[in-house]
């Protein structure tokens, strides 16, 4: 408990809470105790997307704190762009086309061997998924099997929220959910949470607005942008969506999950 109250939190999201630590670096401590697999893959991650050219913390040490898995991290001093869009919501055309830039340069990056493998991931999620009735569940898991692998180095959870802007230029954080696969789910999943996604706990209410009113322009720009750096199959996208937003169920965010089963419901209705 002496150790808990010495600690400073500076940020937080779902799966973790970020604190100062010593020498001017922070403490990426994971909410859940038995999440040391995820900082494992996610300190991997960071080393592979450190050769994409694109700015990212520097992974310094895996460490345990009041029994949850830590990774102690370069601090970045910045906001990250969902804040800043909050502030100044006229800076949404251009968070897009920065973040469109920004995704396409990491799907440069050939992911490490001990990533897992995108499919494999979304397949244990929508088992996972409670809220799933069994004919969704079905045809998410059949949609997938039709999918690639791929062998690129994939994010999983790329939004203005997980980007920072810092004096070096934009840096992506949150590696937690990184995998390797095919880049056009990566693309999926972002439009997915660019159209549903609920900001973290604790985001201002501004932030929350933005996201459901400037969504959709962000959206637009992000994916005008990738195109410009990497080629976007929008139809091989769109079969991504369904194992995507199913995943996204087992997240158990309440208010997104009538969005997400009214998507899948729809899509099951056309495949028929």
């Amino acid at each position: 408990m002496a150790q808990e109250q010495q600690l400073k939190k500076i940020a937080e999201g779902r799966e973790a809470e970020m604190f100062a630590w010593k020498d001017g670096t922070i403490l990426r401590l994971m909410r859940g105790a038995d999440s040391q697999h995820q900082n494992e893959m996610q300190f991997a991650a960071l080393e592979s997307a450190r050769a994409s050219g694109v700015r990212v913390p520097a992974a310094l040490e895996l460490t345990m704190v009041m029994g949850r898995p830590g990774l102690i991290m370069e601090r970045i001093d910045g906001a990250d762009y969902l804040t800043l869009m909050g502030k100044q919501p006229w800076l949404v055309l251009s968070v897009g086309s920065l973040s469109g830039r920004v995704h396409a340069k990491l799907h440069e990056v050939a992911a490490p061997d001990d990533l897992p493998p995108m499919r494999e991931w979304l397949r244990r999620r929508i088992e996972l998924a409670k809220e799933l009735s069994q004919p969704l569940r079905r045809f998410a898991l059949d949609v997938l099997e039709t999918l690639p692998d791929g062998d690129r180095l994939c994010h999983g959870d790329f939004h203005p929220g997980n980007v920072l802007r810092s004096a070096q230029g934009p840096v992506v954080i949150d590696w937690t959910a990184a995998a390797r696969g095919d880049p056009d789910s990566d693309v999926a999943r972002t439009k997915l949470l660019l159209r549903v996604g609920e900001p973290p706990p604790g985001s201002p209410f501004v932030v929350r607005v933005l996201a459901r009113i400037g969504g959709r322009i962000l959206l637009w720009r992000y994916l005008q942008s990738y195109r410009r750096q990497r080629p976007l199959d929008m139809k091989v996208i769109a079969r991504w969506e369904v194992p995507i937003a199913a995943a996204r169920v087992s997240a158990e965010i309440e208010s997104e999950i009538p969005t997400l089963l009214n998507f899948l419901e729809g899509q099951l209705a056309a495949s028929r």
